[in-house]
């Protein structure tokens, strides 16, 4: 495999000495160079002795020499500049556009490098180098769950900069989509960011003195107020100082006013949730924190502590692990992006001390690093999901460095 060929040749897995070009000529490898991840060839600022002869340059690897004809590089002046050509099977003599005929070198992956990576790749839960992290130094742990934790946060922050191009470079109607998709914890995320784009930010603005017509301009855009939803004893609890009768005449009319139409209620799952998980019930702390003038952005980037930003939700006596994750995936994320975009610093950093003073997520991706002590905080369980479900769930062993780890090891 191609992939794990770039893998020894990166890592230095080969013989370090004993090494000859098809036509005898000796190779020393002094720098394997600089792996490229864009177009162009493999490695560049390679130095590499051959025939008694220190070349810097670039490298190519393929499986088979023919591979260099058949991806054109043969025709391609980006790849004049390659001194080395890395193959398993060298099946035929290869030329530059330059027409200069390229040294190469068929180098074999060592059997416990295809053992270990086949390993990884046959796992269906969790990968065997989850075992074998424990084993590792902490300086590697933690250095690799901190740049985990950076992409996963600027995944977060692109997420955010797409919503702000639906919203015309509103702010505050980014925080409120993103705050609401918080409120769906997970099951229901994707159902009230859809909710949140259809309201009319402007019009919810005009409105947010009375709390009837911002319940009924909520909840009949969830389509929770349509009579065939059947949702009377759902609604009764989530609204109790409500009549159901006046929030849908009230509705009535700001559909008429605004030009609205409803979401189907087929995209709100309540089945396998708690009722106080509802999203009729959470949905009515959203409109508690609207009339209380509390989901705004001015509101996260005045709160100096987490303490402070903690106390915003008083209103809607929702626990206080509810309240640390609504902080975690929906305020935390606005307030790195709104810090970048405004090239603040400051504001970057209240982000990641929050982050870090929150308590660590506890679910099934997260409970298995937490036995070996790696769960200290938000920041921890955050840089986990994004290792399983952006390295694990995907079998990208060779890009992660636990992967890395297990993968180079050898047998005792």
């Amino acid at each position: 495999m191609e992939r794990l060929l770039h893998y020894v040749w990166k890592n230095r897995l080969i013989p370090h000495s004993g090494l000859k070009t098809t036509t005898g000529e000796s190779v020393e490898v002094l720098s394997p160079g600089l792996h490229n991840k864009d177009a162009g060839p493999d490695f560049f600022c390679a130095d590499i002795i051959i025939g008694g002869e220190d070349w810097m340059g670039n490298v190519e690897i393929h499986t088979r020499s023919s591979d260099w004809y058949r991806h054109g590089h043969d025709k391609d002046k980006a790849y004049n500049n390659v001194v080395l050509h890395v193959v398993e099977q060298a099946d035929v003599e290869v030329i530059t556009e330059s027409g200069r005929k390229l040294p190469q070198i068929v180098v074999s992956v060592p059997d416990f490098v295809v053992s270990n990576y086949e390993q990884l790749q046959a796992y269906d839960d969790y990968p065997p180098c989850h075992s074998y992290i424990a084993k590792l130094p902490p300086l590697v742990s933690r250095q690799w769950l901190k740049r985990l934790g950076e992409e996963r946060m600027e995944r977060k922050a692109a997420e955010i900069d797409q919503r702000l191009k639906y919203c015309e470079h509103n702010w505050d109607h980014a925080f409120f989509i993103t705050l609401a998709r918080a409120f769906g914890f997970g099951l229901n995320g994707d159902a009230f960011e859809q909710w949140a784009r259809f309201i009319p930010f402007a019009g919810m603005a005009k409105h947010r003195d009375n709390s009837l017509q911002i319940a009924a301009l909520f909840f009949g855009q969830a389509g929770f107020l349509d009579e065939t939803a059947n949702l009377e004893e759902r609604l009764a609890a989530a609204l109790p100082d409500f009549d159901l009768k006046a929030l849908r005449a009230e509705y009535k009319f700001l559909a008429n006013k605004f030009s609205l139409v409803s979401m189907g209620g087929h995209e709100w799952r309540f089945l396998r949730t708690r009722p106080h998980n509802f999203p009729t019930m959470r949905m009515s702390q959203i409109v508690r924190l609207c009339c209380e003038g509390k989901a705004n952005l001015s509101c996260a980037l005045e709160a100096t502590t987490l303490d402070e930003m903690r106390h915003l939700f008083d209103c809607i006596e929702m626990p206080q692990a509810s309240v640390d994750l609504i902080i975690l995936n929906g305020v935390i994320p606005m307030l790195y992006a709104y810090g970048n975009y405004r090239s603040n610093r400051k504001l970057q950093d209240k982000a990641l001390r929050w982050l870090a003073q929150l308590p660590p997520e506890d679910n099934k991706h997260t409970r298995p690093f937490a036995q070996m002590g790696l769960m200290d905080n938000a920041a921890d369980s955050q840089a986990v999901i994004q290792l399983v479900t952006r390295y694990c769930q995907r079998h990208d062993c060779l890009r992660c460095q636990f992967g890395y780890q297990y993968i180079k090891k050898r047998k005792n």
